[in-house]
Formats: structure tokens, sequence, C-alpha cells
């Protein structure tokens, strides 16, 4: 296995962008009106609030790539816990919104008209919080969920597969819009 700097430089920079969106001082609001897939699902589960159109998607697909969602992990734990995330992580299904809200990983499902006004709603409900008593209290929920991984700990985890052959062959069956190799019967 030949190491290559840029895999790991490219998982520790998005686990970096993860970690500042979770560490905002100011409330975060994901809008989802499609499919959040991997990395889209991970960026969802790092933003405080979450709201979705009842035809979205979410999920974690990379084992079916030779892949891990290693830096996700903490994040997703938080809101779904240990049982529905092994089965987000581990058979890479996909679910809708209204199971992602059901399960906890989003907090509303509104048509796609009221998609964009239900997040200026959120907004201004949130912006009438004190931004010290915001901070603070953020701060305190990501304390008291103390992940026990370091950003780059995730982002080594994230990159080592990509460097695998089994890796290779997974993503060349995704681009190639083939089976992955190893389902092969």
């Amino acid at each position: 296995m030949r190491s290559n700097p840029q895999f790991g430089a490219d998982a520790l920079n998005l686990s970096r962008l993860f970690d500042l969106i979770y560490t905002l001082p100011k409330p975060t609001v994901a809008l989802v009106n499609g499919s959040a897939v991997a990395g889209g699902a991970g960026l969802v589960s790092v933003c405080d609030l979450a709201v979705a159109v009842p035809t979205a998607k979410f999920g974690y697909p990379e084992v079916r790539r030779g892949l891990v969602a290693a830096m996700v992990m903490p994040h997703l734990l938080r809101h779904v816990g240990e049982r529905t995330a092994r089965w987000l992580l581990l058979s890479g299904e996909l679910i809708d919104a209204t199971a992602a809200q059901r399960v906890g990983f989003i907090n509303g499902v509104v048509s796609a008209d009221e998609l964009l006004p239900t997040a200026d709603r959120w907004a201004r409900s949130l912006a009438e919080g004190s931004p010290e008593a915001l901070a603070t209290t953020k701060r305190l929920l990501q304390q008291f969920s103390h992940q026990g991984a370091s950003v780059e700990e995730t982002a080594r985890a994230s990159a080592a597969p990509r460097l695998t052959e089994e890796c290779r062959a997974g993503l060349r069956a995704f681009f190639q819009k083939q089976p992955a190799p190893w389902t092969k019967p």
C-alpha cells in the first residue's frame, strides 16, 4: 500500500471544516432539498438544526465503495445513537426524511414550498437568543457530548482506506456504474 499525502490532507481539511461548522459560536441550520449522502450527510450532522423536504434522502454508503465514514461518526452518534448509527454506517442504506426525523437525524420535514420559510422562522427564533448565551450553550453541548476522537484521528481513519486496492476497485466500480467487486457471485 503506497502512501498518498493528498488523501490525508483532503481528509484533514474536510474534518477541520466539519469541526469548524460544529464549533461555530452561532447556531447553524441545514436545509435539505434532495439527497444528503456521504459528505452531504456529514454536513447535515454537524449543523445544529436540520430541516428537509419529504423526498430528501440521507445515508452513508461509503462502505459500499471501500471507504470509512470515520470523521462523521461522532456527529452521527450524537444524533441517532449507536444502534441506528451502526445500521446506517454498516449497511450503507439510505433513509428518507421521515425516517431521518424519527431517528433524530433532522428536526423537521416540510414541503418544498415551506423549506425556506421554515428555515427563516428558525433563524429568526435563534436570533432572539443572546449571542453569548448561544455560544456558551453550544460550547457546553459540545463538552457534554465529549467527542472521543480528535479531528486528526478521524481524518486519518477516513483517509487510510483510500490507499487500499479494495477501495480503488470499489470506487472504479462506482464510477463505472458497476457492482462492487466483492458483491459479485
